[in-house]
C-alpha cells in the first residue's frame, strides 16, 4: 500500500472542549473506496503538530492520508 496526503484542513473552535469532539470525530471514522468486494483504498484524518491559540479560538491542523493499492 501507498501513503498519499490526500487533503488539509485547520479545525477551528471557540474553546478546548469543543474541538476535542470535532477532532475525535473525524479521528476516528475511516473512510474506504470499495470495488466490489474488495477495497481498493482507505484513509483516516490525523492531527499534524499541536494545538495552538489565536485570540478567543482553538485551532487543530489535520491532514487526510489515504492507503492506496
Amino acid at each position: 500500500m501507498i501513503r498519499v496526503q490526500r487533503k488539509y484542513k485547520v479545525i477551528k473552535a471557540n474553546s478546548l472542549k469543543d474541538l476535542e469532539k470535532e477532532v475525535n470525530e473525524l479521528i476516528q471514522k475511516e473512510y474506504k473506496d470499495t470495488e466490489g468486494f474488495l477495497y481498493r483504498a482507505s484513509g483516516r484524518w490525523q492531527c499534524l503538530g499541536s494545538t495552538f491559540t489565536d485570540k478567543d479560538n482553538w485551532l487543530q491542523p489535520m491532514v487526510f492520508i489515504q492507503e492506496e493499492e
